[in-house]
Order: C-alpha cells, then sequence, then structure tokens
C-alpha cells in the first residue's frame, strides 16, 4: 500500500511511503450492516432473550437464512449471531443452529422464525420454524430448551422424510406467542397462546395448538386469505371466489395493504403490530418495489388490521439535489425483517442486497420511534411506527419534497446500531456507503479475514457515509459504548484509501453533510483529494487536514466523496479520520501462499461455494489443484506473523489439508491433485 499525504486544502503531494500495518479490528456492530461484511444474513428475525448462560442477563438474537451459494437464495442452515443488549458491538457468531439431511443431501434452508415459550410450570421452550424447502418439510418444526439450540425436530414423520399430518404453517413461517397472566382466562393453566403466520404473495393465519406448536387448535380460528396480496403497490392479486377479507376492518381498503411474504408479529403496549415484505413506493413518488417492509396494527393477534404504512425502504430514500421530489440511493431486491425493542430503543431490522445481487444479502438495522395510545384500534387508536433521530427535537426523521411526496420510515444509514454517528477515529470499510449516485457500484465480499467491500468509483460519482458522531457519546447509552468526538486541538485528518483505475489524474471532492451547497442540503466542501496522473495500481492512502472543519462539530454529520475525472477513476476501499499525531493505516488481510515441491500455486479467490451435496455452511472452505510429478510435498506460509498454519500432507489421493488460523479464524485449503 503506498500514502499520499496532503497538508492544505489545495492537495499539494507531501509525500509517498509504503504501510504495511494493519489497523486495529474494526468492532462487529459499529457499522450497517451490523455484521461482518462477508456475512450474508438475510431475512433477518431480531428477538430478545435471557441469555442461558448468565441468568439475568439479556441478549439480543437475529436468526435468519444464510445466503452462501452465489447462484440461488439461501443455504443449508439456519444462521444465529447474538450480542449483549448492553453492548450491540459484540456480535459473536453462535453458528448454524440449524441444518436438515436427508439422504446425504441438505435442505435449503428460507426464512425462519424463532419464538419462546414460557409455561405456566415455569419451564423455558424454544421453538424454530426453519422453512425446510425439501419437498414435503415447510412446515417442520424444531424444539430446544436453549435458544441457540441444539434443536431436535418434533413433528417430522418416522422416516423424516416429510412433516406428519396437521403441519400446517408454509412459506415465510412466523409465530406469535402471549403469555397469559389472568387467572381468568380460559388459557391460565396452559400459560400462552400461539399463533401462526405465512404466505407468499398469499397471507394465511391460525391458531396454534398449544400442545403441538405445529397444527391448527381445534376449535381454533384459521384464516386463509388473512391479509390482501399485491402484484405491485396499490393493485390487489385478485382470488377468485374471495370478495371479503374478515382480518381487515371494513372501511379499510385491501389495497392499502400490498402484501408480499415475510410475516412477523410484536406487541407494541396493548397493541399488535404486523410486519410484512410488501409493495411501496408510489405512495411518496417511486416506482412500485418489495425492497420494504410494511406494518398493519390491530387489537388482536388476528386482527382486524388497519395499515399503517411503510416501515423501511432499502434503497435508501433520500431528497434529490434540489429538493423537489424523492429519490432512491441504494439498490432494490427484496427484504424481510421485523421490529424489536433492545433495551429502550424500538429498531426495524431489513436486509440489503448490494448493487441489486438478491443472492449475497446482508443484515440492516435503523432505529424507529414508535408512537402509540390504549384507546382501541376499533375506537380510532393507532399505532404510528417513524424513523428516529436521537438529535431531532422531536426525535422524528423523514424525507419530504416539496412536491409533496413524503416518506415517513426509517432511514437508511451507515451507522447500524451507532445512532449517536459512528465513531470518528477509526477505518471504515467503503462497503457502509448508504448514499450511492451508481447503485452497481458496490461489490461484494467473502473473505473471512477482511471485513471489507471496495465500491467502484467513476467519474461524477457520489459516495455517501451517514453519520459520523463527530460530537462523541460520553457515557454508554442505548447499547452504545462511549466514544470519543472532535475537539478544538485535535488536528482532524480524513483518510481516503483507495486503488486508482486510470493513468489519468483524478480528484475526490469531500463533502459535509450534504453533496451540494444550496438549502436542501446545506452542503460544505472541506477539502479534495488529488490523484496524481501515474499513479500505481495499488491501495493508497491519501489525507488531508479537515481540521477547522470539523473540531467544532457536535452530535452527528454525513461526509460525501464527489468524484471528478474521465472515466472510470478508483475502487474506493476505505476511509476515516485521524489526530494530530496519529497514522491511519489499511487492514489488509493476510495473504496466504501454498506451494507443492516448492512450486507456489495459484489461490483461489473465493471459497468453495455451498451445494446440497457438501453441506457447506460458511465460507471457510477452499480447494487448490497442482499437477506436481512424484511424491508431492506440500508447504504454506503467510504473509502476517498472526497466521498459524498446519499442514498436513498428501494421502495416497495426493489429497494435503492446509489450516490458517488468523486471529482464531480458521481457513481450511483443500489441496488436490488435477484430474
Amino acid at each position: 500500500m503506498k500514502t499520499h499525504s496532503y497538508l492544505t486544502i489545495a492537495c499539494a503531494v507531501a509525500m509517498l511511503c509504503a504501510c504495511n500495518t494493519s489497523a486495529p479490528t474494526q468492532e462487529i456492530g459499529t457499522g450497517n450492516p451490523y455484521l461482518p461484511l462477508w456475512e450474508h444474513l438475510p431475512d433477518g428475525e431480531p428477538r430478545v432473550f435471557e441469555d442461558p448462560d448468565n441468568p439475568g442477563k439479556f441478549r439480543a438474537y437475529i436468526i435468519g437464512s444464510h445466503d452462501l451459494r452465489v447462484g440461488s437464495y439461501c443455504g443449508p442452515d439456519i444462521r444465529m449471531w447474538s450480542a449483549p443488549i448492553e453492548d450491540l458491538t459484540a456480535w459473536v457468531d453462535e453458528g448454524p443452529i440449524f441444518t436438515y439431511n436427508i439422504d446425504d443431501q441438505w435442505d435449503v434452508m428460507y426464512a425462519p422464525d424463532l419464538v419462546e415459550v414460557n409455561k405456566r410450570d415455569g419451564t423455558r421452550e424454544y421453538y424454530l420454524y426453519p422453512h425446510s424447502r425439501g419437498w414435503g418439510r415447510e412446515a417442520l418444526v424444531a424444539k430446544s430448551d436453549r435458544p441457540d439450540g441444539p434443536f431436535t425436530v418434533i413433528n417430522a414423520t418416522e422416516d423424516g422424510r416429510r412433516a406428519v399430518d396437521g403441519s400446517i404453517l408454509g412459506f415465510d413461517p412466523s409465530v406469535f406467542v402471549e403469555q397469559i397472566d389472568d387467572p381468568n382466562d380460559p388459557d391460565y393453566e396452559i400459560g400462552f397462546r400461539a399463533y401462526g403466520y405465512w404466505g407468499f404473495q398469499r397471507s394465511s393465519a391460525v391458531e396454534l395448538d398449544q400442545s403441538t406448536m405445529y397444527s391448527a387448535r381445534p376449535g381454533g380460528t384459521y384464516i386463509p386469505y388473512f391479509i390482501p396480496a399485491s402484484f405491485r403497490y396499490g393493485v390487489v392479486r385478485q382470488v377468485p371466489g374471495v370478495k371479503e377479507y374478515p382480518a381487515l376492518y371494513k372501511d379499510q381498503k385491501p389495497e392499502d395493504f400490498n402484501f408480499f411474504e415475510a410475516s412477523s408479529i410484536r406487541k407494541v403496549g396493548n397493541k399488535y403490530v404486523m410486519i410484512f415484505s410488501g409493495y411501496s413506493g408510489p405512495d411518496y413518488g417511486l416506482g412500485s418495489s418489495n425492497s420494504t417492509l410494511r406494518y398493519a396494527y390491530g387489537d388482536s393477534p388476528l386482527g382486524p388490521w388497519r395499515s399503517g404504512g411503510v416501515l423501511v425502504d432499502s434503497r435508501g430514500i433520500v431528497l434529490n439535489e434540489d429538493g423537489s421530489a424523492l429519490i432512491e440511493r441504494n439498490a432494490a431486491h427484496n427484504t424481510h425483517g421485523s421490529i424489536e425493542k433492545i433495551g429502550d430503543q424500538w429498531y426495524a431490522f431489513y436486509h440489503r442486497p448490494p448493487r441489486g445481487f438478491g443472492f449475497a444479502r446482508q443484515p440492516m438495522v435503523a432505529p424507529v420511534t414508535i408512537q402509540w395510545d390504549e384507546t382501541p384500534v376499533a375506537e380510532g387508536g393507532q399505532v404510528i411506527i417513524r424513523g428516529y433521530d436521537p438529535y431531532a427535537e422531536d426525535g422524528i426523521w423523514d424525507a419530504k419534497a416539496s412536491n409533496g411526496a413524503h416518506y415517513t420510515g426509517a432511514e437508511v444509514t451507515s451507522e447500524g446500531f451507532q445512532i449517536f454517528g459512528m465513531p470518528p477515529y477509526r477505518y471504515y470499510s467503503a462497503g457502509y456507503a448508504c448514499f450511492l449516485s451508481d447503485i452497481g457500484s458496490q461489490q461484494d465480499n467473502w473473505d473471512i479475514w477482511d471485513n471489507s467491500m471496495p465500491v467502484n468509483v467513476s467519474d461524477k460519482d457520489i459516495v455517501g457515509y451517514k453519520y459520523f458522531g463527530f460530537g462523541g457519546l460520553a457515557e454508554a447509552e442505548k447499547g452504545i459504548k462511549p466514544f470519543e468526538g472532535t475537539a478544538e486541538g485535535n488536528g482532524t485528518s480524513f483518510n481516503v484509501f483507495l486503488t486508482p483505475k486510470t493513468d489519468k489524474a483524478f480528484k475526490i471532492n469531500v463533502w459535509l453533510d450534504g453533496p451540494w451547497a444550496n438549502e436542501t442540503w446545506k452542503g460544505t466542501k472541506i477539502g479534495e483529494i488529488n490523484v496524481p496522473a501515474g499513479s500505481a495500481e495499488e491501495v493508497t492512502r491519501f489525507t488531508i487536514d479537515v481540521a477547522k472543519f470539523v473540531d467544532n462539530l457536535d452530535k452527528k454529520h454525513a461526509i460525501y466523496l464527489v468524484a471528478e475525472g474521465e472515466g472510470d477513476l478508483c475502487e474506493l476501499m476505505g476511509l476515516g479520520f485521524s489526530k494530530k499525531g496519529q497514522k491511519m493505516n489499511y487492514p489488509a488481510p493476510p495473504t496466504v501462499t501454498i506451494s507443492v515441491n516448492g512450486q507456489a500455486l495459484e489461490m483461489p479467490a473465493v471459497p468453495v461455494r455451498s451445494t446440497n451435496e457438501n453441506g457447506y455452511v460458511g465460507y471457510d472452505q477452499y480447494e487448490v489443484t497442482y499437477t506436481a510429478e512424484g511424491t508431492p510435498k506440500v508447504s504454506a506460509k503467510a504473509d502476517n506473523k498472526a497466521v498459524k498454519i498446519e499442514v498436513t500432507q498428501p494421502d495416497e489421493n495426493g489429497t494435503a489439508v492446509v489450516k490458517c488460523d488468523y486471529n482464531g479464524v480458521v481457513k481450511t485449503y483443500t489441496v488436490k491433485r488435477a484430474e
């Protein structure tokens, strides 16, 4: 890596030097996506459960499917990550909590759910609804006494090939458990009631039998057509013979719901909120997309419901340059998620598809504020969910254009759980960008040693990051640890790491608050980075002094990078701020070289993809081939001393195994003789 240091806004070149020292590893949960950038966990269902290993303490859990295959959705496992609610930057991988194998083939798992049941006798049970795509196994249910398993299937036939008769839950299953505390309630002795929801372009709901948790309750309510589904916003999917939806209020228009898939139920105060993937966009002046979550609310888990509108649009809705309309600044595909209260803060969970690629989706989160009243919905009571800004006078963030378009959902940001802004004095991958004028510029990463995603930058591209917490955080709050903000005398510099892709000179303009200096955005240009002609095509650091612009800031502010040049300019790798006397370096991941008989082999760029046959549940398996004659001797080395290498020499088939451990994260290379 090389470094360009610029000491003035005019950006005269001061020095060029090699830098090989890595920056400290970034805490997981400090950006958005809130899991590592190499992790692809879509369809995440958020839950807060008591920590089974620390009674009295609680953890936030995300339970999702697992995009592993690149050529199709999901993979063979249900994946879980968790963090203590006191520290939402401490997410840990709980691993694959469920897989299912039949005839040496692994089922693919779609969007799951996991619920906790507290029984009257004091026992606690966890029911997992994994949504297996194996034939006849969509309705499988598994049970454990811990939220992280192990789970045992409770409704499979003796041969395990399908769910038993009566298993009712289907596509994208979701379950709501209501604990019963009223001694006069007929279910008091049971201790709870349970409701199931499912459907793809059709919504269904049922009251579950508490004794099975997978079948309909005898004599209970079953609604085969629950919420009206749509082909696009405002266009109801007509079902022959279905003229009314009993779960809607009579004055509520069916076209207001726009259901697509992904039901999820939560209780807010004395009301119930149904989250689902639904079409939105024309309601705030944009094209119709199922990249949005919508919500409805009612007085019971089975409705009737009123439409609440959009919860979040993963396309990243913002004002255009002059504020006359709304625009999207992220890619569209689909999304799935819910809401969850962690501590005293509500969050909306969803996923994004980098550049619109639906087979590499990443988990996202945004704070929301929820207003509700005690008045029943039947009598005019409401649940209003809005985007949240902790620094706004009313706590609300929204986007309202002069043409009347008004987006009221959660804001798509780079900050994730860092709702007071990302700590400025640290390195961030370019992949945390939340504003992309070219929504196809964001690239994938599958390297478990590299929390990184590059962004391809061309002339006139704008890449934005909302927000940096220049004001700092004095005390721990909402699961976020204190962090240092900027201050007078810090001599703050801004660092950009990029790989030039042209031999011509180009410029990266650095803007604060907005990419335009007008009344709508109120942006301020704080510097420019000039990349000289003939720059080497390697990761290079460019640094400018921005102290007079940021060392007096409070609260949080956005940074935008505006490119200026000819054609394709660079690959943006990362950015961050540093104080006087500090130097920020690019956290290059270790590189491994494997040799056979002293001859270095071509190393694979990506891991072996998961298939139904191999059942791989991660990105840690690699294959390397060789053509050496005679008895092969395998050796391996890394360019980082922290990598511990273990080599198992070839067996009778000429296959060797090389395990490389970097800070506890292991890559396994299977070295095979070429056929």
